[in-house]
């Protein structure tokens, strides 16, 4: 099995072209034995890019067992002596996707990245995932569904899958008690349990319980309120984030299973872009911290526009694609005001109808610089007209403007 000392993962990536952004290096903070990488960004900053560029070379070399740049030079120099052999590919266009970016990863044991591909996490997940999950009619053996799930890794086809692989667990959990296989019985109380602790968390009611319904090889979300939720009637934002807990939940329990270890944690790599996709703000705060949790051997790439997911974990690297700046752990205790103006973009940290009141506010410090009485009168009925939509802070600061007489 892989430890995190181990494991290869992400140091560095290199810009070299992507589109109107070129020739930059991210270096991730060595924070040990890794650091998270969250890129930000204006929108066309090159955030999904630089993440499906990345999705292309971890792809490549699961399946081929080599790096996209070393099997670009490798076919240029075999291209350059056979030019006329047929079976020379036309790397044209692969070489200009390809080469958009160069990742770097941990000069340790790479091999082993795809050697034992059955040990490493490994998963995308775009904006546009769903969480549709196949209506189940029968169980199926078990062993063949996770056979399927190591050979086709589409995270759309592990979730469709997800109900399916549940029936079988408890199709097979009682047949382990009707032989009294402890070992089996437990581990399948285990994994189930963890599903249950995690919409407990996410759901935000300690009561809910993960029920079966043995008649219709169905499962169900009791809230602690009578409540009853299904896979296809969870809200959408509840539903993006579950999309990504069943990938990864997943993956993670087949290879506990093809290491005979279900306490596990397995190394891997992760890509998400826009985690925060449907979410309200506080469960935005949740989704890096409950990933992390549960797969705290697993390094997270992630591209967003939330100050709320940049500002949730330690041990992060936190690269702006606009400014080229980097921040660390620092970030974590910074106010999203100060975030939405230092990784986002925006000029101060109100709204366009308080930057109004402002303007307003200084067109009058500016007519009236030899009136500071008239000046001072004019503020504060700017203050009394717009008193319910002024916060604390926006009030301290229109207050300073007020010159003592």
């Amino acid at each position: 099995m892989i430890t995190p000392q181990e494991f290869p993962y992400l140091s560095s990536v290199y810009i070299n072209d992507c589109f109107a952004y070129q020739d930059f290096n991210i270096e991730l903070v060595k924070h040990q034995p890794f650091s998270h990488l969250i890129l930000t960004g204006k929108n066309g900053s090159g955030k999904s890019t630089i993440l499906r560029s990345l999705d292309k070379h971890l792809s490549h070399l699961r399946i081929n067992g080599n790096s996209v740049n070393e099997e670009v030079q490798k076919y240029k120099s075999w291209s350059q002596n056979s030019k006329s052999d047929s079976r020379v590919p036309d790397w044209n266009n692969t070489i200009v996707n390809f080469n958009q970016i160069i990742p770097v990863f941990e000069n340790r044991i790479l091999p082993q990245f795809f050697d034992k591909k059955k040990e490493v996490v490994y998963s995308f997940s775009d904006p546009t995932r769903k969480s549709k999950v196949s209506q189940v009619n029968t169980p199926t053996k078990q062993d063949d569904l996770e056979r399927t799930f190591l050979e086709n890794s589409s995270p759309h086809f592990l979730i469709s899958n997800f109900k399916q692989y549940l029936v079988n667990k408890k199709v097979n959990q009682a047949f382990a008690q009707l032989k009294n296989k402890q070992v089996e019985i437990e581990q399948t109380d285990f994994f189930f349990k963890q599903i249950e602790a995690i919409f407990a968390e996410i759901l935000e009611d300690k009561n809910l319980q993960f029920v079966f319904i043995q008649e219709s090889y169905d499962f169900i979300f009791l809230l602690g309120d009578g409540r009853k939720i299904t896979f296809d009637t969870l809200p959408d934002g509840f539903s993006a984030f579950f999309s990504i807990l069943i990938d990864l939940f997943l993956r993670v329990e087949v290879i506990r299973k093809n290491v005979n270890d279900f306490f596990y944690n397995p190394c891997g790599i992760v890509l998400i872009d826009e985690p925060e996709t449907h979410l309200h703000l506080s469960l935005q705060y949740q989704v890096l911290p409950t990933l992390t949790a549960l797969f705290p051997n697993i390094q997270f790439i992630v591209a967003t526009h939330s100050p709320a997911i940049i500002s949730s974990i330690p041990n992060v690297t936190i690269f702006d694609l606009t400014t080229k700046e980097t921040r660390s752990d620092d970030a974590i205790a910074s106010s999203f005001s100060e975030l939405m103006v230092s990784h986002f973009g925006l000029d101060n940290e109100f709204s366009s109808f308080t930057d109004a009141i402002f303007e307003e506010v200084n067109m009058i410090l500016k007519q009236n610089r030899d009136n500071i009485p008239q000046r001072n009168e004019a503020i504060k009925r700017i203050l009394a007209k717009n008193e319910r939509f002024i916060s604390p802070t926006m009030r301290f600061e229109l207050e300073a403007k007020i010159a003592v007489v």
